[in-house]
C-alpha cells in the first residue's frame, strides 16, 4: 500500500522504515519542524517532571543530576523511551492523552510537577490537587507547503493513504492540499484521534479514526501491518 506519513522527524523516519520493511511504499512529508528554544530551570525542584511529547525530552537539553533523579511521567511509550534516553531514571508511561496523564500523576500523590512542553499545545484540565508549572522547551513550525514528491503522489490516479497525527497538522494538511489544487474527494486519510479527524475537515473520500491515540491503533485503522514499536502521538 502507498502511505503518506506526516509526523515530524525523526519519528517519521522510524515509522517509514517499519512500513517499508512490511512491504509498503512510503512517502515522508513532515508537517511540523520542532526546534529547541532557550529556557531556564526553576530554582526549586518540583516533585515530578511531565512530558507529553518525545520532542520535549529530546530538545530540552542536558539537565542536572538532581533533575534526572526526579520521577518522570510520559504520555506514551515512545515519549517514555525519549525521556529515558535524556537520562531520567524513574520513568512511567501512562495515560495515552495529556488529560489522562495529569490524572495519573495526581493519583500518584504528586501535588507539584513541571511540564516540559512545546509552545503550541492543547489546553488540558488539571486535577485540583495538582499544580503544574510549564516550561516551553521547543517550538514546532508548521510546513509552508507539501514536498514536491507528496504533491505528485497525492495528485496521482492512485494516491497514498495519509496518516495524520494531531489536530494541528491535520488542519495544515487540509490547507496545503487545497493550496496545491488537489481534490480532497480523491484522498483518504486516517486520523489518530477524534479531534484530529475533526480538524482535517469535510470533503475527503474517507476519514478513518483510530480506536486509541497511538500509532499502533492508527496503523490498525489504516489496515497497515508492521512492527509498530513504541506508540506516540506526534513523536
Amino acid at each position: 500500500m502507498r502511505v503518506l506519513v506526516t509526523r515530524p522527524k525523526p519519528a517519521a523516519t522510524r515509522t517509514a522504515a517499519r512500513l517499508r520493511a512490511a512491504g509498503h511504499d512510503v512517502i515522508v512529508a513532515p508537517l511540523l519542524d520542532p526546534r529547541a528554544v532557550a529556557w531556564a530551570l526553576p530554582s526549586a525542584l518540583p516533585q515530578a517532571v511531565i512530558f507529553t511529547s518525545a520532542a520535549a525530552a529530546r530538545l530540552a537539553g542536558p539537565l542536572p543530576p538532581a533533575w534526572l533523579a526526579l520521577p518522570a511521567y510520559a504520555v506514551g511509550e515512545a515519549t517514555a523511551a525519549a525521556v529515558r534516553a535524556a537520562g531520567f531514571t524513574a520513568v512511567t508511561a501512562a495515560g495515552g492523552t495529556a488529560a489522562a496523564l495529569f490524572a495519573h500523576v495526581a493519583a500518584n500523590g504528586v501535588t507539584h510537577a513541571l511540564h516540559l512542553a512545546g509552545a503550541d499545545r492543547m489546553t488540558v484540565a488539571v486535577p485540583p490537587t495538582l499544580r503544574v508549572d510549564t516550561a516551553v522547551v521547543y517550538a514546532a513550525r508548521l510546513a509552508d507547503a507539501l514536498p514536491p514528491a507528496a504533491v505528485v503522489a497525492l495528485s496521482a490516479s492512485a494516491p497514498p493513504l495519509t496518516l495524520l497525527y494531531s489536530p494541528r497538522t491535520a488542519a495544515r494538511f487540509a490547507a496545503l492540499v487545497d493550496a496545491a489544487g488537489i481534490d480532497r474527494a480523491c484522498l483518504a486519510v486516517v486520523a489518530i484521534s477524534v479531534s484530529t479527524a475533526a480538524a482535517v475537515g469535510p470533503g475527503w473520500a474517507a476519514v478513518v479514526t483510530a480506536d486509541a491515540p497511538t500509532e499502533a491503533a492508527l496503523l490498525a485503522a489504516a489496515g497497515l501491518v508492521c512492527d509498530t514499536g513504541p506508540d506516540s502521538r506526534e513523536g
